[in-house]
């Protein structure tokens, strides 16, 4: 507080203390009243003391509003640029990951930043780890069943955070199959393509499970989840799985398949590929 406001604390009391002085003194001038202003002037100055106090916390009241919806603007400010840098990112990404989920991302992190900061801080620092992550991999010619796990991994944890209990993972994983090798970025579009037409579609949610299995020199990959199969398909419908079918076919050729299913109400995409490892490659 500065020496302005003391000053104008001081006024605003005397104004108050004289107004209620002439009060006083109007009220002791008739019967019921007479003597009361020689009972109240020693009360003068702590009713002075007072009113300058109650002035100067409301003040101070005010500068903490004031400090307060300051830091709120400050903090939306530090997201709206830390959303712009991941933006800024997403232009180095791989042709391979949907930029609709991407949009999608973003636009959830801008919307929580005026009801849930802390949601969308969590939210934003899952999305930096994920393009980090991407963008590492997406150098590499082939990766580790064990590391394009890691990735889905933060990518699930991104549309958690979207979907909240409407999406329930469940994973099935091979312990030898984990050291198997495969295109990179390959296996996110199907987990996207499962969450966007699949999950996303029911009000109530539903599952999405996971399997790898290493046999016979075969690595078998299954992606299920629940959907509804009277649902209009999408017009997106289908291009994240045509990109992967495209990928096994320039890698693998006609040694490597993807098939789905669409009996019932669970979506099955499964990839059959060769079970190759690094000591091989």
């Amino acid at each position: 507080l500065t020496v302005g406001h003391s000053v104008a604390a001081a006024l605003i009391s005397t104004l108050w203390v004289g107004f209620a002085w002439a009060w006083v003194s109007a009220l002791s001038r008739t019967s019921t009243f007479q003597g009361l202003d020689q009972r109240f002037a020693p009360h003068l100055r702590t009713l002075f003391g007072a009113g300058f106090l109650l002035y100067l916390l409301a003040i101070a009241y005010h500068y903490v509003i004031l400090s307060l919806e300051a830091s709120r603007e400050a903090e939306a400010r530090a997201l709206e640029t830390s959303i712009q840098a991941r933006d800024a990112e997403l232009k180095a990404l791989k042709a391979q990951i949907n930029p609709h989920f991407l949009f999608n991302s973003l636009n959830s992190i801008s919307a929580l930043t005026s009801i849930d900061a802390s949601r969308a801080r969590d939210m934003c620092v899952l999305l930096g780890d994920f393009l980090r992550l991407t963008l590492g991999l997406g150098e590499k010619t082939s990766v580790r069943l064990s590391e394009e796990l890691d990735l889905l991994q933060k990518y699930l944890a991104i549309e958690m955070v979207r979907f909240g209990t409407r999406l329930k993972i469940h994973e099935e994983i091979q312990e030898e199959s984990r050291g198997c090798l495969l295109p990179p970025l390959l296996l996110q579009p199907l987990l996207e393509n499962a969450v966007k037409h699949g999950i996303a579609g029911l009000p109530e949610g539903g599952d999405v499970r996971l399997s790898a299995q290493r046999q016979n020199g075969r690595l078998s990959i299954l992606v299920e989840n629940s959907w509804d199969p009277e649902a209009p398909p999408r017009r997106s419908g289908g291009r994240g799985l045509n990109n992967v079918q495209r990928r096994l076919e320039a890698r693998y050729g006609k040694d490597a398949s993807l098939r789905v299913n669409t009996e019932g109400e669970v979506f099955q995409v499964s990839l059959d590929l060769p079970a190759e490892s690094e000591e091989k490659a």
